[in-house]
């Protein structure tokens, strides 16, 4: 069953959306940590099996670099941590 990965996500939904996008980039925003600085609430911002059209959306005018991202690669041979 697909997800939309609308609006924001957690842990259990990365892990979700790291085995539907296998092989692909994902980009997420980090929307909240928790005591120990550990990303814990994320938004899906986009997905790609080239991580360098991840690049190409970051480098848009309109790119609010005020916000902290991070790349997962959702490794076939590899379990998902964050």
């Amino acid at each position: 069953m697909s997800h939309d990965w609308q609006g924001v996500i957690d842990a259990k939904d990365v892990a979700r959306l790291y085995n539907e996008k296998m092989g692909h980039w994902l980009l997420l925003e980090v929307l909240e940590k928790d005591a120990n600085g550990k990303a814990k609430k994320f938004k899906l911002v986009a997905w790609d099996k080239d991580k360098d059209k991840l690049y190409e959306l970051m480098d848009d005018d309109d790119w609010d670099w005020d916000k902290q991202y991070i790349f997962v690669f959702a490794d076939p041979n590899s379990l998902c941590e964050l």
